[in-house]
């Protein structure tokens, strides 16, 4: 079933989360940074911006069944750094949707933009959603 485009524009209320220091530090041991700081490696973003659900309520919001989506890209845009004890606000935003192979595959663009409690800009995000759609095969 196609995913109606009207879903552009589509937004979650914008959340707020605390960047946990021991997170933070487990976040880095995992991706093998040594260095044990209070600063946030750059991927870190993903974490904050999947926090409360958000990725799952932005699916779900748009009636896609979550066993058909793969996530296929995403870019990022850093400006301040985060570091641990900052609150980060997040706001993630549906901002295109496009289909491939006549419908097969249709993608869903979200946009998440990340500022901490000074307003102060520390990145925002561009993630492709890839949701897999079954194509009725034409009688030969």
């Amino acid at each position: 079933m196609p995913i109606d485009r009207k879903h552009i524009g589509f937004s979650l209320p914008p959340f707020t989360v605390l960047v946990d220091r021991e997170q933070l530090r487990r976040f880095a041991e995992a991706i093998g940074n040594s260095v044990h700081s209070d600063l946030a490696p750059p991927t870190y973003m993903k974490v904050i911006e999947g926090e409360n659900g958000s990725s799952r309520a932005i699916v779900a919001a748009l009636g896609v069944d979550l066993r058909r989506v793969m996530h296929v890209e995403q870019e990022f845009d850093y400006g301040a750094p985060i570091r641990g004890g900052d609150h980060v606000t997040v706001e993630r935003r549906v901002v295109d949707i496009y289909d491939r192979k006549d419908g097969a595959h249709v993608f869903v663009v979200v946009e998440s933009t990340l500022r901490n409690t000074h307003g102060v800009s520390v990145g925002r995000s561009t993630q492709r959603i890839l949701v897999r759609n079954e194509v009725p095969i034409a009688p030969a």
